[in-house]
């Protein structure tokens, strides 16, 4: 069979045409499939007609509240040690003891005689010059655990003496007496003299009693008080 040459050339357009088409179609499947792969991530998808795109959204992480720092307290001063008191000095013999202020209690009494001692635990009396009396008043002495105490006095109608307290020391011819000494309607009526603090007794020469060392406290009246032995 003989072809014939004069349309050979005819067909060959054609089949150009056709490897063109084919050759294309064949490049976008494979563009299609390679799609996905070649996308990079992140790439927005494929918008369907009419549809907006996405808003962006900010990458930037937001920014944390700075934390409210506490003010700084100032530093604690060291606590001091609170200083002892000074022991309240008592008063000097014959000197009263401030109003409301009450005196230190004798620890134990201080005893530099034994025989004044025994004297003073067997006292025969008390009395007070203005009370012109024959019966001297009574005083009890005792010795509590090593501390001396005197309590009594004397009265009748012309008034009183009244003496209670402790005794801080006894020597040979005196002895410090810690306490209240009290003198009522003597020498005149209404008269009151009180008086509180550290006296000295003492007795002088022969006599055979100790005498109240600070005579003048109220009026300026001399009070004699004596307690015999």
């Amino acid at each position: 069979m003989h072809m014939n040459p004069d349309r050979a050339p005819a067909f060959a357009p054609a089949k150009k045409r056709l490897m063109s088409g084919i050759y294309a179609v064949a490049l976008g499947l494979a563009f299609v499939a390679a799609a996905p792969v070649m996308a990079a991530p992140g790439d927005a998808p494929a918008l369907a007609p009419g549809q907006l795109p996405p808003r962006p959204q900010s990458q930037a992480q937001p920014q944390s509240q700075p934390q409210s720092q506490s003010p700084a307290l100032p530093p604690r001063q060291p606590q001091t040690q609170p200083q002892a008191q000074p022991q309240q000095a008592q008063p000097p013999a014959g000197q009263a003891a401030a109003s409301g202020q009450s005196l230190q209690r004798v620890q134990k009494t201080e005893i530099l005689n034994q025989a004044a001692y025994e004297r003073l635990l067997n006292n025969s009396g008390i009395t007070l010059q203005w009370l012109w009396s024959d019966n001297r008043g009574h005083l009890t002495a005792r010795d509590d655990r090593d501390v001396v105490s005197l309590e009594g006095g004397q009265i009748n109608g012309d008034g009183s003496v009244e003496l209670r307290g402790e005794v801080v020391s006894i020597s040979a011819d005196r002895f410090t007496f810690r306490g209240t000494i009290l003198i009522l309607n003597a020498p005149d009526p209404g008269r009151r003299c009180e008086r509180t603090g550290d006296y000295e007794f003492r007795a002088t020469g022969k006599r055979k009693y100790w005498r109240l060392q600070q005579m003048e406290a109220c009026g300026g009246l001399t009070d004699y008080v004596d307690i015999y032995y």
